[in-house]
């Protein structure tokens, strides 16, 4: 396979090329890119049309010259968003692990399912394990539930024709107290409460989880159990500015 046609180097290459822009250099010549990278101006031309082409470049029709595009600051955003999110909200989390020990979650939207961005582990001996990075259904236990229930209600049944474990009505009960719980529901012996995360604009941003074996989210201390997660979302929806 040549390097033309490997599809690893390309990429390189592509990462290459947005490398050169810099402070001092924040916009370049094709010959100055290709210079820069030490490519031939027919691979650097190549590239640069298909970077251009999905807006992680821009051209100056005037100067003909380049410049990071819309996407690259799309994609900063969202990673700056979500460092954000988990800075404001781990103070609060650690206070919620720290009343009752059981481990609590962040978790935000990947592509129809939800994935961990936080996590504080309870030290209990028995206890849920759960790792950043771990993704799980939206429709499926108490967190899913609560991303779910905030979605579009196209992408919401959507999202229920494949596995309608979920009904329109639990959604609606969900918003209406501002959060929901999981008996067993995903996984057997394992229970968790879960409610909003709010954001500036008033739109939901995460969903905040505390979840443990469900012999310890039985009896009179449940009601309260649910009112401490509830006022920690709460918490750091108002620390994100809603």
């Amino acid at each position: 396979m040549t390097a033309k046609d490997n599809p690893v180097r390309a990429i390189e290459r592509a990462l290459d090329i947005l490398d050169c822009f810099e402070p001092g250099r924040l916009e370049l010549s094709l010959t100055d890119i290709a210079n820069r990278i030490g490519l031939a101006m027919s691979t650097t031309s190549r590239i640069v049309a298909t970077l251009e082409k999905r807006c992680y470049l821009a051209r100056n029709i005037d100067s003909q010259r380049y410049s990071l595009g819309p996407r690259i600051a799309q994609i900063g955003a969202l990673g700056l968003s979500n460092m954000e999110l988990r800075k404001v909200a781990l103070p609060f989390m650690r206070d919620l692990n720290a009343l009752y020990n059981e481990g609590v979650s962040l978790y935000v939207i990947r592509d129809d399912q939800r994935i961990c961005v936080e996590r504080v582990e309870s030290t209990l001996p028995l206890r849920r394990v759960i790792n950043v990075g771990d993704r799980h259904p939206l429709t499926r236990g108490a967190a899913g539930r609560v991303l779910l229930a905030y979605l579009p209600r196209e992408r919401r049944d959507a999202l229920l024709v494949n596995d309608p474990f979920t009904t329109e009505e639990a959604l609606e009960e969900l918003r209406h107290g501002g959060y929901t719980v999981s008996l067993g529901e995903r996984e057997e012996g394992v229970s968790s409460i879960a409610a909003p995360i709010q954001d500036a604009s008033c739109e939901v941003v995460a969903a905040l989880s505390m979840s443990g074996p469900s012999v310890r989210f039985e009896g009179s201390g449940f009601s309260d159990k649910i009112a401490k997660v509830k006022k920690a979302a709460e918490l750091i929806s108002k620390a994100l500015g809603r």
